[in-house]
């Protein structure tokens, strides 16, 4: 499957943020640079540009070009999760050892209660995967998914333990387009006081989702538990002219 250039472009910007190529307050290279870095048109490089400024990643200056405002060293030290980051990239990013440990592993038919809650149709398989993440050590979330089969075959628990997403766009060229997420605080239950090292806390944030490929079909729900101190929420708030505004949310 052909990936767009903006997409690409978008990819490569962020990456180069993340890694501190363009430091936090930096400026990213001209338009007529990035158009002929990426062999591309000016319209194609100002789709990806608005992208990473709707993200919160660059802030446009009169007369100067695109600020980097995202900083990333701050971030890092904070944890996160829970988007539509993958574990792994978020452990890249922030320089922790990750290990996943896949507790649960079947495939089931949608009734009408879980289907109630995932969003799938009933009478439809899934497939569902539930894992406990670490860093460094530490248990600090667990993952209970679920996948439309038809979307995602040939699941296995040895992709589940590696990267999900990774098998999804890199094995099968599948897009991952978009997602929704709830974010509430509750209460641990005793399987996540078990399975979690909840430390002193008594809370939990609880991230629940549902994501979309580029046909609009839901192909996973997801229902993610984290520990107060790995949990970041980063927004973006832009203020418009009338004084109204609008939010632009991520878990990373």
């Amino acid at each position: 499957m052909a990936r767009a250039i903006f997409q690409t472009i978008y990819d490569n910007v962020k990456q180069s943020i993340d890694d501190g190529t363009y430091a936090y307050q930096s400026y990213l290279p001209s338009e007529t640079e990035l158009t002929q870095l990426f062999d591309c048109s000016r319209m194609t490089v100002r789709r990806a540009i608005s992208m990473l400024a709707a993200d919160g990643y660059v802030l446009p200056q009169q007369g100067k070009g695109m600020r980097v405002i995202r900083n990333i060293s701050d971030e890092k030290s904070r944890g996160g999760g829970g988007g539509l980051e993958t574990f792994k990239e978020i452990a890249a990013s922030r320089g922790f050892e990750l290990k996943t440990v896949t507790t649960v592993f079947e495939l089931l038919v949608c009734n009408k209660a879980l289907s109630k809650i995932t969003g799938f149709p009933e009478g439809c398989e899934l497939t569902r995967a539930k894992r406990i993440r670490y860093a460094d050590g530490r248990a600090v979330c667990s993952d209970d998914s679920y996948y439309l089969s038809s979307q995602v075959p040939g699941l296995t628990p040895e992709i589940v333990n590696d990267s999900i997403y990774r098998y999804l766009e890199e094995d099968l060229g599948i897009k991952i387009a978009t997602g929704k997420r709830d974010v509430t605080i509750e209460h641990p239950t005793p399987e996540d006081a078990r399975v979690l090292d909840l430390d002193d806390f008594n809370a939990l944030a609880v991230i629940r989702g549902q994501t979309y490929n580029a046909d609009g079909i839901l192909m996973e729900y997801i229902e993610t538990k984290q520990v107060p101190s790995f949990f970041l929420l980063h927004e973006t708030v832009t203020r418009r002219n009338n004084g109204s505004e609008t939010h632009q949310s991520s878990m990373s």
